[in-house]
């Protein structure tokens, strides 16, 4: 049997992953839906809107998410069919207030949470780093 000891530089990749989640009470507006979105400790004023990219602005309370970083945003129906679920990848922003404002480009996916108004929204956020 032979011991083999190799000089081997590598780095070590971390990731942190935060999970944000909130029940929704939504109503359906001119071009818009609004309503108020519940987490375990709070609410909030959510607007959702048509926009040229896909950003969700979180209020400055979230101070654990960093801005810029890419969520995965995960939107469940009121609708009790298969199709019941809507992904969505994100640009994350932190605002100065207390709203949640959420911009979507895809008219499609406006249209499906228009035509059945979400009930829970889910943020996943990973964060890398080097060691």
């Amino acid at each position: 049997m032979a011991l083999f000891i190799y000089d081997i530089s590598f780095y070590l990749v971390m990731a942190l992953e935060q999970e944000s989640k909130f029940i929704l009470n939504l109503e359906l507006g001119e071009s818009y839906i609004y309503g108020t979105a519940f987490t375990y400790d709070n609410s909030y004023a959510i607007n959702i809107q048509q926009a040229s990219n896909n950003i969700i602005v979180l209020p400055s309370n979230f101070t654990n998410m960093e801005e810029s970083q890419e969520a995965l945003v995960y939107f469940r129906l009121s609708a009790d069919s298969d199709k019941n679920k809507i992904f969505v990848r994100s640009e994350l922003k932190i605002g100065r207030g207390d709203l949640i404002e959420v911009y979507l480009s895809q008219d499609d996916v406006l249209l499906n949470l228009s035509s059945h108004l979400p009930v829970e929204m889910t943020l996943h956020t990973a964060q890398f780093t080097l060691t």
